[in-house]
């Protein structure tokens, strides 16, 4: 798992750097760490959540969706800003991630287009009600949606959702809600002129610019095909 690979090179990070400041040989350092076992135990136990949300990956447990709660609440103002700025932010992150040897193919496709797609389906879920907000972040985007200030929901990058453990009983219309978004960008896309965006930084934006404004616009149900 990529939180676990994550978590093993900061420990590993932490570790000499903590012997260096403390000037501690390996055998010293190996006694520094049994002696404060418990500490440095819960302080990975509350590190992994963070890690795995970062990660875009599967939350479970209530201490899983909490991790996401920052998250969210960074990504919400950015998301909820102009598209212009969206895009200016995306920008950056494509040259970030090509800059650290990233395949052009998961920088434009995986990410970029991925992150278009859940802003899109992040817009027509805000105009059904829901607080849903698309989020940037390490390996693929994501839909975060929040009520009463936490995150309660996660729709992955496949298209997967999860809800919060203690509000499984209250949200099961979110699945008709996300099937519905997920059908109307669907039907969006087919009818656009913009084509689907290549490995190009232009075709990206002529992609989301086409498809953020189309998925603010009401929706015409005579048109579209209804979800089941």
């Amino acid at each position: 798992m990529v939180a676990e690979y994550r978590l093993k090179e900061a420990a590993q990070q932490w570790r000499a750097e903590t012997a260096a400041r403390l000037r501690l040989s390996s055998d010293e350092m190996e006694r520094f760490e049994h002696e404060h076992g418990d500490e440095i135990a819960a302080i990975l136990g509350e590190a992994m959540p963070v890690l795995r949300a970062r990660g875009g990956e599967v939350p479970d447990t209530a201490e899983d969706f909490a991790a996401y709660d920052a998250i969210a609440e960074r990504e919400r103002p950015r998301d909820l800003t102009t598209d212009s700025a969206v895009l200016s932010r995306l920008s950056l992150r494509i040259d970030r991630q090509l800059a650290q040897g990233g395949s052009e193919w998961s920088v434009f496709q995986d990410t970029a287009r991925e992150y278009v797609v859940a802003r899109a389906e992040a817009i027509v879920l805000r105009a059904r009600g829901w607080d849903a907000v698309a989020l940037l972040i390490t390996r693929a985007p994501v839909i975060a949606v929040i009520a009463s200030g936490t995150v309660v929901a996660v729709r992955n990058a496949i298209g997967d959702l999860y809800i919060h453990p203690h509000r499984l009983s209250t949200l099961d219309h979110l699945h008709a809600d996300m099937h519905r978004a997920e059908t109307r960008v669907m039907f969006l896309i087919s009818e656009m002129k913009a084509p689907e965006p290549t490995n190009t930084r232009e075709s990206v934006v002529r992609f989301a610019d086409e498809l953020w404004r189309l998925a603010g616009e009401p929706s015409r149900p005579s048109k579209e095909p209804r979800g089941r």
